[in-house]
């Protein structure tokens, strides 16, 4: 089953054609509000067949199919292929048993007449909206069904007769006593399947959303965790936001490399459930219940940038940029020659800090507000001059006798680290928007430098390892793939240590019940496990997020996905 679930994308950007719909033979029972939305209303056994896209010897249907009610008990809809005369030879089957609050997915296939070749028997839920998936590669289909309500069903049929595939000449979408609601609807066709990277990568936010997720596409949301772990406390009754984050940065960077409809539909219902059940007081405080550091304040002002960047909500922007003057305000200063404290103890300043001045950046570019870029500057000025390291990396954190750890330089190891794996990265990253943004070399140099740096010291056995910190340290995976990456001079070594690092977490990383660890050479749980043995397990939604984030940041390599800049995002 696991392997079906590699190979279902949402199709959108991978086929090597798409042919969009390009009209509809219809009776008077439907109604065709445009070549992707139809509905129909019909007390018999009805089909609308699509004139534009024919099937061929591979392709894949996705679409959106909402039950509004039934003339009887028994609700449904369909997609179907049928002959040049309209007749229905293969179906795949959507049905609701509206009372009993059931569903079902069933293939009726030849044996004479339809013959039914799968059933998924009758599964419980309320879900009446169902987003489906499908595609043919050989004479077999393997269909993925998700409702509105948690219902999921993931199968590949057996083969269907040679005879049965050539007759059938075109799609349809049909019921059966129904009334039924069709959008997004888009065949494909010729299907490429999935490249090797983007099918682990589905595996992964399948994994995410199996076992973080509640409800739906469009009504659910990321299961409410403390610590990691699904359950509220007193002072957190809506659960951790910065935990809920990683989740976040992992689909958005699905979505950046599919353009996945149903992942965008989750990052909606997220930031509608976070809209709802947070005050604007406690999206943009700093150094409270929900933000007691700056670098909580740094993944939830990211968090919030994603939004605006994938949805284009202002709100968000607008928390975005209330939190991060929030967190620079409280924690800016010019003491130990300027930086961010870590918190409000004001013991150290820190490299954790670091996602703070990368979304001022990125606000800076979304509204030209140099503000943002000044105090961007400050931080990225500060960490250059008092955490770089001769070998490339930076230390973590800075106090009153400066780097801390700087008479142990090289202890750094698995769960255990005076650098970090994920803020080397990320001043990278910083290294290289700056070298594209004022042609300087010197920033160039950096950006390989700390390459460099992090392929010489924080890798084993031809893979990265984290270091610091299990519960965050894939975070900019995605920007080095798409910033540092593709910088002139970079060499391929980098790109190849990711994709080894993709392979190695999903064939040694990966629990039976899909978690995801933090020794990305495995063993995922249990007392091999350094990163497990120290309280950070794979069972914590921090954990399994910025671990996967890595197999999905690989996906990014094969797809052709523009800088991470808002210009650019609205470009796609």
């Amino acid at each position: 089953m696991r392997f079906y679930s590699y190979l279902i994308l949402g199709f959108m950007a991978i086929s090597l054609s798409v042919k969009c719909c390009a009209g509809w033979e219809a009776g008077r029972d439907w109604k065709v509000a445009s070549d992707y939305t139809l509905s129909v209303s019909s007390t018999g056994e009805v089909f609308a067949w699509n004139t534009g896209t024919k099937p061929d010897t591979t392709w894949s249907f996705t679409g959106h199919m909402k039950i509004l009610g039934s003339h009887q008990n028994n609700a449904c809809a369909r997609l179907a292929l049928g002959t040049l005369k309209h007749d229905a030879i293969i179906t795949v089957n959507i049905e609701h048993l509206v009372k009993q609050g059931l569903s079902l997915v069933s293939v009726d296939a030849p044996g004479g007449l339809r013959a039914r070749m799968l059933t998924s028997g009758w599964m419980p839920g309320g879900d009446n909206s169902y987003d489906v998936s499908i595609f043919r590669t050989g004479n077999s289909m393997t269909i993925s069904v998700i409702g509105n309500k948690g219902f999921r069903y993931l199968q590949e049929t057996m083969p269907v007769t040679s005879r049965a595939w050539k007759s059938a000449a075109m799609f349809g979408l049909g019921t059966y006593a129904s009334d039924v609601e069709f959008s997004d609807i888009k065949f494909s066709t010729p299907y490429s399947p999935p490249g090797h990277y983007t099918a682990q990568a589905k595996g992964v936010v399948d994994d995410l959303v199996k076992n973080f997720w509640i409800g739906g596409p469009d009504e659910g949301c990321i299961v409410p965790t403390y610590s990691g772990y699904p359950g509220t406390i007193a002072i957190l009754p809506n659960g951790g936001m910065w935990e809920r984050g990683m989740m976040v940065f992992a689909l958005d960077a699905y979505f950046q490399a599919t353009g996945d409809p149903l992942t965008k539909h989750r990052i909606a219902s997220e930031w509608a459930r976070m809209k709802r059940v947070y005050t604007m007081k406690e999206l943009v405080e700093a150094g409270g219940n929900i933000h007691p550091a700056a670098d909580d304040c740094g993944w939830d002002a990211a968090l919030y940038w994603v939004f605006y960047r994938d949805l284009g909500d202002p709100y968000a922007l607008e928390m975005a940029k209330g939190l991060v003057d929030n967190a620079y305000n409280r924690w800016h200063d010019d003491k130990l020659g300027g930086g961010m404290w870590y918190d409000n103890s004001r013991t150290i300043k820190s490299l954790y800090c670091i996602q703070i001045p990368i979304t001022a950046w990125h606000i800076w570019e979304a509204t030209g507000d140099i503000s943002y870029r000044e105090k961007a500057m400050n931080c990225y000025d500060w960490t250059e001059s008092h955490l770089a390291r001769p070998d490339g990396l930076y230390f973590m954190d800075f106090n009153a006798d400066g780097p801390v750890g700087k008479e142990r330089p090289n202890d750094i190891h698995e769960a255990g680290s005076v650098s970090s794996f994920a803020g080397s990265m990320a001043m990278a990253v910083f290294h290289a928007r700056l070298y594209r943004e004022t042609g300087d070399k010197k920033y160039l140099d950096r950006a390989i430098r700390t390459a460099e740096g992090i392929s010489r010291v924080l890798v084993k056995n031809g893979a990265y390892y984290s270091d610091r910190d299990a519960w965050t340290s894939g975070t900019f995976a995605p920007d080095w793939v798409q910033e540092v990456l593709t910088l002139p001079g970079i060499h391929p070594k980098h790109k190849q240590l990711l994709l080894n690092t993709a392979d190695s977490i999903c064939k040694n990383d990966r629990t039976e019940d899909g978690y995801y660890g933090g020794c990305w050479g495995g063993p995922a749980d249990g007392p091999g496990s350094p990163w497990s043995m120290i309280g950070s397990r794979p069972q914590q939604i921090m954990t399994s997020a910025t671990t996967g984030l890595m197999v999905i940041s690989a996906a990014l390599t094969e797809n052709d996905v523009k800088m991470n800049t808002i210009k650019e995002h609205k470009e796609r």
